[in-house]
């Protein structure tokens, strides 16, 4: 049996699944850092179990600044999995984040030193594949066996490479990680029309708002404002990498007859209960993150593995520039959606609901308030 939970976060991320005795998390954060985001973290896991692996699909802060709290809270995370940044992506991260007071620069610059040497931290490489490659000769990687590169001496795997644990069979987990180098720009032109020194930013990683105040010219407080209104503004493109990830079954036919499908009891809206009938084998699920489904067709990256999916994380708590009403059109999906219950940035959009409505498909909203939790429970 397996347990999935959208947990009520609010306007951010936190999603686990539990298979038998091992945990998997995808994201941990939400954007007002409320003691009771904090007590939902801690309620969800007890203080001796262990997370098997926990996959960041960026760093925006609403989708990491739980982790320190999980991180406290339970015995041990034993593997993190997340984007690969180039360099100066990292530096610019670092300095935005350090600038408007958002404390998740040791998670950003050094994951390693963060985690400690219990926890084994695995890279996903950017690709800008358009489908993930089946080959029925190759077994999914053990992320046990995910060795150390010569040229980096960190443990990398490529976009769409299916990871599996010990004790979990016929099941996988595909990260594929899309670079958007149209954030990249967007950032850039933003800082420069407010005379910003985007080298610096990119390249120093001690540019802090004292130096930067001195370059151009103004006081900190209009300075760190700057920043915020930045921040704001393009809320959802100041990371350049965002990773999808697909939990479900194996796609070779060698292992299908052997998982265990079944149906999903789902928890919609106020505890009010419903049916979900899935055909034999709709299992598997989505995580977007923040990802754009305009520019990330993920029924050709997942293509391969598509019958099987029958649940997609709705991206950025969803807002409309990120949504594709394309994907939910071949059958009918579980669309759960975080979001902040009183729509502070005025998420979801109403058309993104009437789009997936339309398709035959169930928005779920999963707010801060603990009656709205949304569960699938795989047997």
């Amino acid at each position: 049996m397996i347990q999935r939970i959208f947990h009520t976060i609010g306007q951010g991320a936190f999603y686990s699944e539990r298979h038998e005795n091992i945990n998997i998390v995808y994201d941990c954060g939400n954007w007002k850092n409320t003691k009771l985001a904090d007590k939902v973290v801690k309620q969800s896991f007890r203080e001796n179990e262990e997370i098997d692996i926990l996959f960041i699909s960026h760093f925006d802060y609403d989708h990491v600044s739980k982790i320190p709290t999980l991180k406290k809270h339970v015995k041990k995370i034993k593997n993190v999995v997340l984007p690969l940044l180039h360099n100066n992506e990292k530096i610019l991260l670092s300095n935005f984040y350090r600038i408007i007071g958002l404390n998740i620069l040791p998670l950003i610059n050094n994951p390693e030193e963060y985690f400690g040497e219990k926890t084994k931290i695995v890279y996903v490489r950017p690709s800008d594949s358009i489908e993930i490659t089946i080959n029925d000769n190759v077994e999914p990687i053990n992320i046990d066996e995910i060795n150390k590169t010569k040229d980096t001496g960190k443990l990398e795997v490529e976009s769409g490479v299916e990871i599996t644990l010990n004790g979990l069979s016929n099941w996988v987990f595909i990260p594929f990680n899309h670079e958007y180098n149209q954030n990249h720009n967007d950032l850039i032109k933003e800082l420069i029309k407010e005379g910003l020194n985007t080298t610096k930013l990119t390249t120093d990683p001690k540019y802090t708002l004292d130096k930067i105040v001195k370059d151009v010219s103004i006081s900190k407080a209009k300075g760190g404002k700057i920043f915020k209104d930045i921040y704001d503004r393009i809320d959802g493109k100041i990371n350049q990498n965002s990773m999808f990830l697909y939990s479900g079954p194996v796609q070779s036919n060698k292992y299908h007859k052997d998982c265990f499908f079944g149906n999903m009891h789902c928890n919609f809206h106020h505890h009010l209960y419903f049916y979900c009938n899935h055909h034999s084998g709709k299992v598997g699920c989505i995580y977007t993150g923040d990802g754009n489904l305009n520019v990330v067709d993920i029924k050709s990256v997942f293509n391969n593995y598509w019958k099987n999916v029958g649940t997609i994380q709705i991206p950025h708590h969803g807002d409309i520039k990120s949504f594709n009403e394309k994907v939910l059109q071949d059958k009918y999906y579980c669309c759960p959606i975080s979001v902040g219950k009183n729509k502070p940035y005025g998420h979801p959009s109403d058309k993104v609901i009437a789009d997936i409505l339309s398709s035959r498909s169930c928005p779920i909203k999963v707010t801060e308030e603990l009656n709205s939790e949304y569960i699938e429970i795989i047997v």
